[in-house]
């Protein structure tokens, strides 16, 4: 967790304190890394045990009760016991919901009624042992229509008895589910956004990385903030790269700086090139826009691709909901991966 200490030391405050928080940041900024870092110190420290769910994809009621039961089936030592003991009384079998959910029709449960029935085994266990609930990729909630204002509906009440993190790394998507009044959880938590390493994170993380295998970084860490622009994995995928290529008890150089970077980039095209055909051709064209102006309303690049300002204004607002751009001011954004930017600029010079 080099470089995130304040993040995790608010983010630990946070959740002993009850204080429900939405932490919002692009993929592959640490978000996840950060949150089980916390819950994990939490846990030494004999503060809140937790309950760790994941919604990435969940598309149905029957989907998120199978992972709703696997969370509380995870749980270990004394709230695993309160959590067997609650669904016990409550007449909830934990562990086999993905199997009776799967059962023919007529002999299957209400997928709705067990989630009703696990969430109140979580509430309850709540009310008996310290617990903190972490729902990452909250943001994909909105993909089953009504399950978030299930959650609202267990959960409002217990806020005092547990601590609550949502992390999503669709940040326009986030700040909606919190933000908006139509939304089940308007201005139900604090909203943290996660933002890039600074430069002088950058640069002590990997001096200090060389330098504890008796290497030097030379210009690596200028070079990797320079084009990784303070992406956790990607900066970090760029100077694994180049301390591998340096010898044991030498110095990195630009010679080394740009093997590795070839390196990076050949392993990263043909996942980025899925990516982009992927995409719909307006959105991949104000892709193109970005890397190459900084704007997707560039008015030359709209005449070159023969592109209306409605349709880049669709297809950009698309893709700041889907976190492949970043909102500036105005009208100016910013490509969530730098090295997808480096491809672009590559592959459509």
């Amino acid at each position: 967790m080099r470089g995130r200490e304040a993040a995790a030391q608010d983010l630990g405050l946070r959740l002993g304190d009850r204080r429900p928080t939405a932490l919002i940041a692009p993929r592959r900024y640490g978000k996840t890394s950060l949150v089980r870092h916390t819950l994990h110190g939490l846990e030494q420290a004999g503060v809140a045990t937790s309950v760790q769910v994941d919604l990435f994809g969940v598309d149905s009621f029957s989907d998120f009760a199978v992972r709703i039961d696997k969370a509380l089936v995870a749980a270990r030592g004394r709230l695993r016991r309160t959590i067997d003991s609650v669904a016990a009384g409550l007449a909830v079998r934990l562990g086999v919901v993905s199997i009776e959910l799967r059962r023919p029709a007529r002999d299957s449960p209400d997928p709705i009624a067990s989630c009703h029935g696990l969430l109140e085994v979580l509430t309850a266990a709540a009310e008996r042992e310290p617990l903190v609930l972490a729902i990452d990729e909250f943001s994909d909630v909105v993909r089953v229509d009504g399950l978030d204002a299930m959650l609202r509906t267990h959960l409002q009440h217990h806020y005092e008895n547990m601590g609550l993190v949502f992390a999503g790394s669709k940040p326009s998507m986030m700040r909606e589910l919190f933000s908006s009044r139509q939304r089940p959880f308007f201005s139900q938590a604090d909203i943290v956004e996660l933002g890039p390493l600074d430069q002088v994170a950058v640069t002590d993380i990997i001096h200090a990385g060389f330098s504890s295998t008796a290497k030097q970084a030379g210009p690596v860490a200028v070079r990797a903030y320079a084009l990784g622009r303070g992406h956790p994995q990607r900066t970090m995928q760029l100077a694994d790269a180049a301390w591998r290529r340096t010898p044991d008890g030498s110095e990195a150089d630009e010679a080394i700086w740009a093997a590795a970077l070839g390196s990076v980039q050949a392993a990263l095209d043909n996942s980025f090139t899925a990516f982009y055909e992927e995409l719909p051709a307006t959105q991949g064209t104000v892709m193109r826009s970005v890397a190459r102006t900084g704007s997707a309303f560039s008015a030359s690049e709209a005449r070159f691709h023969d592109l209306s300002n409605s349709s880049i204004s669709a297809a950009r607002n698309n893709l700041v909901r889907d976190g492949h751009l970043g909102s500036l001011q105005g009208n100016k954004v910013a490509i969530t991966d730098p090295l997808f930017e480096d491809w672009l600029r590559r592959a459509f010079p």
